[in-house]
């Protein structure tokens, strides 16, 4: 394809770090490469300022050349023995991602619980012991986590066997005794885990089931994290099967989260399993919007399920940074709903970073605290103060812009993502490239250029944020993130 020196190009589904692809190329493959320069979730579609699309109708690997190996010339290929190709001419962002989503189903909309903070853990699993260097808890002694026994003990989901303060339940205790809003629950998410202590799975469910119960008693909505197969299996253990009907009927889930454990590379099986409980979450779940997020997704992922970027390392500048831009490029690839975990999965302890990743994550759709994986904790209030203090604000702060949030995931539905490229809002020729890769409009209302390296950061974390790109347009919201503490202009 040819190439005008004034066209710029978007697309590709997840392309860590990235969201212009002009003088790019970019591998259409799930490489579970979760860092920088990695792809996860790829889709094999991109479009041009130009007024076309182009989606390639294939599940093979492939990669998009936009002028590297030949100025002016786009080259593009999959690893198929055929070409099947759809292109589309529009004009203009919203009318070729409607195109793309005439092809492959319209993006989700959230349920509203999903735009609040989940709290994600193995609470089936693992063993406490108390060690004076270990993590504090309520009854005013350290313990630290073990996935092996230990002798300490054990965990639950609703606090059997006299170990209420390790179980799910104490989890949901523990959000609403800091005065920390939390929307969903998953107590599953390890390998091994699973969710009961019966040697039966009717046993198992049931014991989901209450805590279900006590979940929507306190404002909670509970899930589940996949490790295998999600309906009943001839010669697995009790503690591994499942059985997602009875789920989603009997304990009443309505979340889903997919690993590579289960979807492997994505592709196909990917997209049938977010499908099959895409239809079985309204269906047994009286029309309950289905809520899934899923790693190593493909064309028609955004149909069923969100996506999540895999498990990063948090505590670093880094973790921030690449992300940014990745979040905008997804959205420009038709996939709206994306989220990380808060501060990642690994790593930890920099209450700099750990505030501002809370920070920003805030004007995101969804925010995941992945718990229990790495050598830290992952609760907001975790790094103490004043971390707690302000990450209950940005918490709230998220709250108090639900309506505002969910009316433009409604919007993204049929037209421009949540998370806005600058472009999407002041197309010049500064805005379609990189240089505004690090800002932001989340909606039409709010620009948000999160603090994503050290500056001239002093001992208490301010900082200064060089290179915002400010429109001059009266009324906008600026969020500044200088001070710890956010300022509107």
């Amino acid at each position: 394809m040819k190439e005008k020196p004034e066209e710029y190009f978007y697309g590709g589904g997840v392309q860590n770090g990235r969201f212009s692809h002009k003088n790019k190329v970019i591998a259409i493959e799930n490489q579970n490469s979760w860092t920088d320069g990695g792809v996860a979730s790829p889709t094999p579609f991109y479009w041009s300022t130009n007024g076309y699309g182009m989606m390639w109708y294939t599940f093979k690997k492939g990669e998009y050349d936009f002028g590297v190996t030949e100025k002016g010339m786009v080259k593009l290929s999959h690893e198929s023995p055929y070409l099947d190709i759809f292109y589309m001419v529009s004009d203009g962002a919203v009318a070729l991602l409607n195109d793309f989503y005439q092809l492959t189903g319209n993006p989700v909309l959230l349920p509203k619980f999903g735009f609040y903070e989940g709290h994600l853990n193995a609470y089936n699993r693992d063993y406490w012991k108390e060690d004076p260097n270990g993590i504090l808890f309520e009854d005013g002694k350290r313990y630290k986590e073990s996935q092996k026994d230990n002798g300490g003990i054990k965990e639950s989901l609703n606090g059997e066997k006299n170990n209420y303060q390790f179980s799910a339940r104490g989890v949901i205790d523990r959000y609403k005794n800091q005065d920390m809003p939390l929307g969903w629950l998953l107590p599953n998410d390890g390998y091994g885990a699973g969710y009961g202590q019966t040697e039966t799975l009717d046993g198992n469910i049931d014991n989901l089931k209450k805590l279900g119960e006590y979940a929507r008693e306190n404002g909670v909505e509970i899930g589940l994290w996949t490790q295998s197969d999600l309906h009943p299996k001839e010669g697995v253990s009790a503690l591994l099967q499942r059985d997602i009907v009875k789920e989603v009927r009997d304990a009443g889930v309505r979340v889903l989260k997919t690993d590579v454990a289960w979807v492997g590379s994505g592709y196909s099986f990917g997209l049938n399993g977010v499908g099959d409980v895409g239809h079985i979450m309204p269906y047994y779940g009286n029309n309950a919007r289905p809520f899934i997020i899923s790693l190593d997704g493909w064309a028609g992922t955004q149909r069923y399920a969100g996506i999540w970027t895999g498990d990063q390392t948090g505590g670093v500048w880094e973790y921030i940074r690449f992300h940014i831009p990745t979040y905008i490029g997804s959205g420009l690839s038709g996939q709206p709903n994306i989220c990380s975990d808060m501060d990642g999965i690994f790593g930890g302890k920099n209450k700099a970073v750990n505030i501002r990743d809370f920070q920003w994550k805030t004007f995101t759709p969804m925010q995941l605290n992945m718990d229990g994986w790495g050598a830290n904790e992952k609760y907001p209030h975790a790094l103490g103060e004043p971390a707690a203090s302000i990450n209950r604000m940005y918490l709230k702060l998220k709250s108090e812009l639900i309506p505002y949030a969910y009316s433009y995931a409604n919007e993204a539905v049929d037209g421009l993502p949540l998370i806005r490229a600058m472009f999407l809002e002041y197309p010049n020729d500064y805005t379609h490239g990189s240089a505004t890769q690090y800002q932001f409009m989340y909606g039409t209302d709010f620009l948000v250029a999160p603090v994503y390296q050290i500056t001239k950061g002093d001992k208490e974390g301010n900082d200064i944020r060089n290179g915002i790109y400010l429109p001059k347009v009266p009324g906008l919201i600026i969020l500044v993130e200088r001070s710890m503490r956010v300022t509107v202009l």
